[in-house]
């Protein structure tokens, strides 16, 4: 049986196709619920918090900012030397996953 890797499907917006990217990956919850719960953090409080390390959480606040899912109070290129904290954003996280319930729930 043939994998499904890119559905053919007018409805697999670009929204949906970041909630799962999000939402489809453990460690990426967790920081978001650690973030929803505890207001800003640095990516050290994040890593003393979650059950990832240094380096997976890097890469994984890089994904959720490119999606909107957090916001950084440094803008990317004005990091170097400083330490960013990152917020949850829920407005952006409610709209990831109402674009992935109407995909799943809608024909």
């Amino acid at each position: 049986m043939p994998r499904i890797t890119h559905p053919h499907d007018d409805a697999w917006s670009p929204d949906v196709e970041d909630a799962v990217a999000t939402f489809g990956n453990r460690s990426r919850n967790e920081i978001l619920r650690f973030l929803t719960a505890n207001g800003p953090a640095s990516r050290g409080d994040i890593v003393a918090a979650v059950s990832a390390g240094e380096p997976s959480v890097a890469k994984h606040l890089i994904a959720l900012e490119q999606v909107g899912a957090i916001e950084v109070d440094v803008e990317a290129g004005r990091r170097h030397g400083r330490s960013p904290r990152y917020s949850a954003n829920p407005a952006r996280i409610k709209e990831l996953l109402d674009a992935h319930l109407r995909y799943v729930l809608e024909e």
